[in-house]
C-alpha cells in the first residue's frame, strides 16, 4: 500500500542560537552565494533582522531570490520567516540592553581603581591562557611559514588592527618586505590577487569577524595562496579557510577584549622570524 499522505516539509530552527549553530554545522557545504548570507546572519545579525530583502541583498551583493533560496535551505518558507528569528533575538535581548544603559547613565562617578583591578585581571587571565593552553605545534609551523615568506600581507580591523600595526611595525624594523592590506582605499583586493606564491596572508579577527578581512581570506584561499590565521576558535571562518590557525580564547566576561595576549603572540613572532 502507497502512503500518499503529505509529507511535513523539515523543521526550522526556532530559536536564534539553534539557527545560529545550523548555519555554523552547515556551512561548508553551502554555494559561495549562500556562505556570503551565512557569514552575515552570523557576523551582522541586526542588519539581517531590520533590514528589508531588497537592502540586504544590495549589501551583500546577491540578489532577493538568493535570500529566499538561504532560508528555504534551513527550513523556512521564505527570508521573512527567518527574519522573524533576528527580530525575536532582538527583542528577548531589549531587557539586558535597557539595563546596561540604565547602570551606564547612573555610574556618573566610576570606580578608577576597580577598572584597573578589572583591566589587570582580564590581561592576566589571556596571558595565562596563552601560556597553558596554546597549540605549541601550531607556532612552530606558523613560524616555518613566515620564515620562508617573500613577503608578509597583514590583514585585520576593528580590535584586530592593533595587532596588525604592530605585527607590521616589527616586521618592516626586522628589515622583512611587510604590507597591510589596504582596506581604506579598497585596494585589499588587487594586493591579494598580485600575491605570489612564495609570500603569505596574517589575517586577524575575533567575533564578530569582519567583513573584509573574511573576504580577503576567501579571495586568498580560492587563488592558493598562503594563510596564517590569528582567531579565536577552529570554527572561526578564518580558521576554516587558513593553512595554519593560531588560536587564542576569547573572554566571555570583558566587556572590551584584552589584546595583550595577542600583542605578546606577535612579538613571538616577529623574534622567532628575524
Amino acid at each position: 500500500m502507497i502512503d500518499d499522505t503529505p509529507q511535513s516539509a523539515p523543521a526550522h530552527p526556532a530559536t536564534f542560537d539553534a539557527l545560529r549553530q545550523d548555519i555554523r554545522d552547515r556551512f561548508q557545504g553551502l554555494s559561495p552565494h549562500l556562505q556570503r548570507i551565512a557569514r552575515a546572519s552570523l557576523e551582522e545579525p541586526n542588519m539581517i533582522a531590520l533590514n528589508t530583502t531588497q537592502a540586504i541583498a544590495g549589501q551583500l551583493g546577491v540578489q532577493p531570490s538568493t535570500l529566499i533560496r538561504f532560508s528555504k535551505e534551513f527550513g523556512f518558507a521564505g527570508f521573512s520567516d527567518l527574519q522573524k528569528v533576528y527580530r525575536q533575538r532582538l527583542i528577548e535581548g531589549e531587557a539586558a540592553v535597557r539595563d546596561r544603559v540604565s547602570v551606564s547613565a547612573t555610574d556618573t562617578a566610576p570606580d578608577v581603581e576597580q577598572l584597573l583591578t578589572s583591566a589587570l585581571e582580564a590581561q592576566r587571565g589571556a596571558l595565562d591562557s596563552l601560556e597553558k593552553t596554546f597549540d605549541r605545534s601550531s607556532l612552530e609551523q606558523a613560524v616555518r611559514i613566515l620564515r620562508s615568506a617573500r613577503h608578509i600581507y597583514i590583514a585585520g580591523l576593528r580590535r584586530s588592527r592593533p595587532i596588525a600595526d604592530y605585527l607590521h611595525y616589527g616586521f618592516l624594523r626586522s628589515e622583512r618586505a611587510c604590507s597591510l592590506l589596504d582596506f581604506a582605499g579598497g585596494m585589499a583586493a588587487p594586493q591579494i590577487a598580485t600575491m605570489e606564491r612564495e609570500d603569505v596572508l596574517i589575517a586577524i579577527a575575533f567575533p564578530p569577524y569582519s567583513n573584509p578581512v573574511v573576504d580577503a581570506v576567501m579571495d586568498a584561499h580560492v587563488s592558493g595562496k598562503v594563510v596564517l590565521a590569528i582567531t579565536d576558535s577552529a570554527d572561526s571562518p578564518l580558521s576554516r579557510y587558513s593553512n595554519t590557525a593560531l588560536l587564542l580564547e576569547a573572554d566571555a566576561t570583558s566587556r572590551l577584549q584584552p589584546i595583550g595576549a595577542a600583542i605578546t603572540l606577535a612579538q613571538i613572532l616577529i623574534m622567532a622570524v628575524t
